[in-house]
Order: structure tokens, then C-alpha cells, then sequence
């Protein structure tokens, strides 16, 4: 995934909204968002199925983690996953202890990454150089790519957030209208990856995704780029993602108790 805009705690009784465009090769096999069985319990997320990490995902706690991958001239294929980052943090029960799992990742076990994690109290960014940095996030709007997280002279990273900005301070009502503007956004630069919307070739926007959690929660998906692919509604799988956790803490505890 390489934009995710996330508001935090912008709006009252809407503790985060997240859009989220995921950029990859077209040919690597994916599924879209489903309750799926996590590390700790039952989560919320698509499907890299090449790898079998995932790029966004909702934990029952309502802990948010995403990753988006960072420039690197040689990858090494030999280490870990960066997306089975994002499971490993889903077994946190709150944003802060995700983001102290984060900060002590081991040294050089990953190639470089942008981690990102929320909850209805709490946001975090790390970055990962072969080793991780903690960013404390205050409550407002982020853009988490593949620069550092809201790095205003990345002209992508400014333009996005200048237009969330500008989405979060309008109505409520318009929020999610505003945020899927901002995934379908094409023409900004010569370069195509300038976009958020990106197409080249091969390559480009595969999916998008817009959450809300809190009053009115919502789950939407695209299942290919969001200017020609309209999102469908998955708002359901939240209800059975805590219908499923209800029935993971029971089978917990009946083996505790056996």
C-alpha cells in the first residue's frame, strides 16, 4: 500500500477515518477484506496471497495497523514480509502497545517500511531503516506513503494532505465523499507516481479501502483503482468481526477452564 490518509480523532464520535490506495504489480494474487483468523484472535483484513501478510487490518480492540513499503535500490528477498508486520501488531490490544512492539523490531530482519498504527485514543508512524523509529502522531490528519510519514516537501505527500486538510474541516456528512476524491486523484505530476491513483502499466493502484470506526461505523473496498472500480460495501464484516471475537473469548476460556 502506498498512500494511506488517516484522520485521527478529527471528527466527534469518529475517532479515526482511514482511505487507503494499495500500489503493487498487477499480477500478484490478492483478496479483498474478510474476517480472517489472527494471531490473538479474529481480525479484519485483505489478503497479499503471495506472501500471506496483508497491507491494512482491524483487530476486535479496534487496533488499526497498516504498512506501506519505502525505496529501496536492492530488497533482499531473503528477509521477513514487511506485510506479516501488520498481523504481528493485530495481537496488541491498544495502539500504544502495537507501537511498542514496533519500536523494538530487530535490527535488518526487514526491508525498509512505514508502519502505521491507531485506536480511538492513540496514533503512531514508524519508520523502518533497518531498524525502527517511533513517531508519536497528535490527534489530526496524516499521510502515511512511501516518504516519511507527513512529509510536507514530498509534493505527493503535501498535496494529499493540503486536500485531506481541507476534508476534515468541511461537514462530517462530506467526509467520506472527500476521502474517496482524494484516491481517485490523477494529473498532479508528469510522473505518474506522483498520483494518488497510480497507473503504469504493470504496476499501479490495485485496491482502495475507506474505514470509519466509531458513530456510523463503515467499511468500504475497491477491489482495482478506485477511478474506474466503484467500492463495495463491506460494512457487515465489522458486526462479524465482533460477533467472531465474542466466540474466540469463549472457546478461550473453556480451554483455560479445561
Amino acid at each position: 500500500m502506498c498512500t494511506l490518509v488517516a484522520l485521527h480523532r478529527c471528527t466527534p464520535g469518529v475517532p479515526l477515518w482511514i482511505a487507503a490506495n494499495r500500489d503493487e504489480f498487477l499480477d500478484r494474487p490478492a483478496e479483498g477484506p474478510a474476517v480472517r483468523a489472527g494471531r490473538a484472535g479474529p481480525i479484519v483484513a485483505p489478503l497479499d496471497r503471495r506472501a500471506g501478510g496483508t497491507w491494512w487490518g482491524l483487530n476486535a480492540h479496534g487496533v488499526f495497523a497498516a504498512v506501506t513499503n519505502r525505496p529501496t535500490a536492492s530488497p533482499d528477498p531473503a528477509r521477513r514480509s514487511r506485510g506479516q508486520l501488520v498481523l504481528d501488531l493485530l495481537e496488541a490490544r491498544s495502539a500504544r502497545d502495537a507501537a511498542a512492539r514496533a519500536a523494538a523490531l530487530e535490527r535488518g530482519r526487514y526491508n525498509p517500511c512505514n508502519l502505521f498504527v491507531a485506536d480511538a485514543r492513540h496514533a503512531f508512524a514508524v519508520v523502518y531503516e533497518d531498524a525502527p523509529v517511533l513517531h508519536p502522531l497528535a490527534a489530526g490528519v496524516h499521510v502515511i506513503g512511501n516518504a516519511d510519514p507527513d512529509a510536507r516537501e514530498v509534493p505527493k505527500v503535501r498535496r494529499t494532505l493540503e486536500r485531506a486538510e481541507q476534508v476534515a474541516a468541511g461537514p462530517p456528512e462530506a467526509i467520506r465523499a472527500g476521502l474517496a476524491a482524494i484516491c481517485r486523484t490523477h494529473g498532479d505530476d508528469e510522473d505518474p507516481r506522483g498520483d494518488t491513483c497510480v497507473h503504469l502499466g504493470g504496476y499501479g493502484t490495485r485496491s482502495s479501502s475507506l474505514l470509519r470506526l466509531g458513530e456510523g461505523a463503515l467499511l468500504e473496498h475497491a477491489a482495482g483503482p478506485p477511478c474506474t472500480t466503484p467500492y463495495r460495501d463491506f460494512t457487515p464484516l465489522l458486526a462479524e468481526l465482533s460477533r467472531a471475537a465474542r466466540r474466540h473469548g469463549g472457546e478461550t476460556a473453556t480451554r483455560k477452564a479445561s
